[in-house]
């Protein structure tokens, strides 16, 4: 669906401090980071002929080893453990955007995912499955608890489409259900990123995908993105042009893209350090025709809402 206390200061004890007193802005996202990397390994009796051999810990990293939607392939179980699925409706659910669990209680979307015009607010989310009509045996579903909406984002503007979701009951954190990490810098290491989602894999496609798709796409220079969006630059939707809180990306040549349905999703990078975790660079927001040539998607630069985000999740 990517849709062109009150305190008072003399009752608080003294030694209760605010993390953002002791951490600097980025710096708890990446402790948090290293914390939820160790959920990659589980015990495992230690295969051995013998009484009370005991355990060890195995990597269940799913990870594949050159990870390549629209142009995509499918994603296999575990590889993207983070992965979120976020539908609306009561009776009848209707799964229209993605989104990147980002600690147990909190997933990461775009602020056009909140809520839909025509099935209204987001009320479920699902996490652990990589196809929809015959999840995984680990999935696990909760129910919406709060939606949460940057400040800034004010329609018919597309800046700071992000926001964030807070499930009612913590996800069980494992191998195959755990938090990405957040990319704190500005600048982003190497020229492509990884795009996971469940949305259409062609502009005339109706319906989206069944199966979680990925794709390796290229962060496109500002010149080269503004031909894309020149009729909106300087309109409604984009009124100060491209700021540094988007980021472009795509194939100028066509054949690989994010769709309809892909919204709210991740656009991703690899680490090498925690061992087996993504950090999550940006936020599918918009675009114009889905694997186009010349038709680059915008995406919500993670780093330049750090601040938002941990005053939210960890606070």
């Amino acid at each position: 669906m990517r849709l062109f206390l009150k305190r008072t200061a003399f009752l608080i004890p003294l030694l209760v401090v605010r993390y953002s007193q002791v951490f600097g802005v980025g710096d708890k996202s990446r402790e948090k980071c290293k914390e939820y990397a160790s959920f990659v390994y589980a015990d495992e009796e230690v295969p051995v002929l013998r009484i009370n051999a005991g355990k060890s810990s195995v990597s269940r990293c799913g990870i594949v080893e050159v990870p390549l939607i629209i142009g995509g392939s499918k994603a296999v179980r575990k590889e993207f453990p983070h992965m979120a699925l976020i539908g609306f409706g009561n009776s009848t659910i209707s799964w229209q955007c993605g989104g990147s669990l980002i600690s147990e209680s909190f997933v990461l979307t775009a602020a056009h995912c909140l809520e839909s015009p025509n099935t209204g607010p987001a009320t479920k989310v699902r996490a652990g499955l990589t196809n929809q009509k015959n999840p995984e045996d680990g999935m696990q579903e909760r129910n919406i608890a709060e939606r949460i909406k940057h400040p800034k984002y004010q329609l018919p503007a597309r800046y700071h489409d992000v926001g964030l979701i807070k499930v009612n009951d913590p996800f069980d954190l494992n191998a195959e259900i755990r938090p990405a990490c957040l990319h704190t810098e500005n600048d982003i290491p190497g020229t492509k990123g990884i795009a996971t989602g469940f949305g259409k894999q062609a502009f005339e496609r109706e319906n989206g995908s069944d199966d979680l798709m990925k794709v390796q796409l290229t962060y496109v220079p500002e010149n080269d993105c503004r031909k894309t969006f020149k009729v909106d630059i300087g309109g409604r939707q984009l009124p100060d042009g491209l700021i540094p809180s988007l980021i472009c990306a795509g194939e100028l040549g066509g054949g690989k893209d994010t769709c309809q349905g892909d919204s709210g999703g991740p656009l991703q990078r690899v680490l090498n350090n925690p061992y087996c975790m993504y950090s999550i660079v940006g936020v599918t927001s918009f675009g114009k025709f889905c694997g186009f040539k010349n038709s680059p998607a915008i995406y919500s630069r993670v780093a330049s809402y750090i601040d938002w985000i941990e005053s939210n999740v960890w606070p």
